[in-house]
């Protein structure tokens, strides 16, 4: 993701008043997942990337 990209999305997030972003994706076995983050965690996920017990 470029920085433009990022600078975006952080601004939607912020002009929105969004608290919480949802990340949905399906499994290795093909099953619904996801797992949310606050919006204060999400530059740091768009930098460095997520970890989730899976």
């Amino acid at each position: 993701m470029s920085t433009k990209d990022k600078e975006y999305v952080l601004k939607m997030v912020k002009d929105n008043d969004v608290r919480f972003i949802r990340f949905w994706f399906t499994d290795i076995l093909g099953f619904l997942k996801s797992f949310a983050i606050t919006r204060n965690e999400l530059e740091g996920a768009l930098e460095e990337g997520m970890g989730f017990d899976g």
